[in-house]
């Protein structure tokens, strides 16, 4: 019946981290209740769509976010395959590793490394992620690209959910519009809870 394949992608629920305004990167924080709240509301707006699979990465927010989605649901209890909707961790999907950065406050990066905290903020062509031991934007987008090639080739067709992270999803919308990663404002990110459905016409991802 659904021929075309369709990448439900969510960024995960608010966590404590987002509140504080720390760079979380592939350190973890919970969910808040607000965070919470708002994933419960996202998988209501989902509740009539028979997934096919359901990925996440390897931290632990975008689990607990898939795991809200799933019980609200209750998609395990029959209205899907409950084998199909086990979840898959994919390491591609993780967020941009942020080196030093991981684990302080945004007014911290500013004192701290004032030239880099610029030029990620505000002039992100002259970003250089190896002055903070990080992961370079393009590497994070290179590898989260063969993430989601990898759910593509498996599935050809029907619902994927995938839960990841607000910066390597705002790239992978940067590179699917023909924009470049340094198009990237940090400021603009898609909301914790949020999402956007991506489907693959003529050998590209279009967003729906």
């Amino acid at each position: 019946m659904n021929n075309k394949l369709k990448l439900y992608i969510v960024r995960h629920g608010q966590t404590e981290w987002n509140v504080l305004e720390k760079f979380q990167g592939q350190l973890n924080s919970p969910l808040t209740l607000e965070g919470i709240k708002k994933i419960k509301e996202t998988s209501a707006e989902l509740e009539d769509i028979k997934f096919e699979a359901v990925y996440t990465s390897e931290l632990g927010r975008t689990i607990s976010t898939a795991d809200i989605i799933l019980q609200h649901n209750n998609f395990e209890k029959g209205k899907n395959n409950s084998e199909k909707l086990r979840l898959q961790k994919l390491s591609e999907l993780n967020e941009i590793h942020f080196g030093e950065w991981q684990g302080m406050d945004f007014k911290e990066i500013f004192l701290k490394y004032p030239k880099e905290a610029h030029s990620y903020f505000y002039d992100v062509k002259n970003y250089t992620a190896k002055n903070i031991k990080g992961e370079e934007l393009k590497d994070g987008l290179e590898r989260f690209l063969k993430g989601i090639e990898k759910i593509r080739t498996k599935y050809k067709s029907g619902n994927i959910l995938i839960i990841t992270h607000g910066t390597v999803l705002e790239l992978f919308l940067k590179h699917i519009q023909n924009k470049k990663f340094y198009d990237l404002d940090e400021r603009k990110l898609i909301g914790n809870g949020q999402y956007k459905i991506f489907t693959f016409e003529s050998g590209k991802y279009v967003i729906l």
